[in-house]
Formats: structure tokens, sequence, C-alpha cells
């Protein structure tokens, strides 16, 4: 439960992210991180109150670790579940904003 807000957090911007950029000339979201985006909002929604326990943070990583992805797309998924997993990491801070650099 120590990194919930962040996971929530990550998912509220992700997905804002793309409901507000513009269309058209951006490049589309890859196959990859709108799989992680799913995962990330499925795991919070399935979650009571939205508030991941250390199994469903742990489920997530999972998840996100077997997502097909390559380049800057797996780096930052993979910095994210990472960071899940990592009992250190207090502060999702950094692995949320590369993901939404990544993914959004």
């Amino acid at each position: 439960m120590r990194k919930f807000l962040s996971c929530a957090f990550a998912a509220v911007a992700v997905t804002a992210a793309l409901v507000t950029l513009p269309t058209g000339t951006a490049a589309a979201q890859s196959t990859a991180c709108s799989t992680a985006v799913d995962l990330i909002n499925a795991a919070i929604a399935a979650a009571p109150g939205g508030n991941l326990d250390d199994a469903g943070q742990k489920d997530l990583a999972n998840k996100l670790l077997a997502v097909p992805a390559s380049g800057a797309d797996k780096d930052a998924i993979t910095l994210f579940a990472r960071s899940l997993l990592d009992d250190n990491v207090t502060d999702m801070g950094a692995a949320t904003a590369k993901f939404n650099t990544a993914c959004a």
C-alpha cells in the first residue's frame, strides 16, 4: 500500500495525457504502452478503494514485465514494474515520469 497513490497518479496522468494530447501530428501510442496503461487501470479498478496492496503491486509488476515492448517503451515499463517490486522505493515519481514520457 505504500505506493498506491503513485500508481493511481500514473494511471490518471497517462489517461489525462491521452485525452488532452492533440491528435494527428502526434505519434500513436504503442501497443505495449496501451497494454501497460490498461493493466495499470485494471489493477487500480480491481483494488479495494483503488489501493494496491503488496500482492496487487507484485501481480501488476509481473503483468507489466510480461508486456512485449522494445526501446524506450520497454525501459519505462520495466522501470515502473521494478519500482513496484522494490521495497526500497517509496516514491514512484521518477518511474511514473519516465512512464508518462515514453507512453503518453
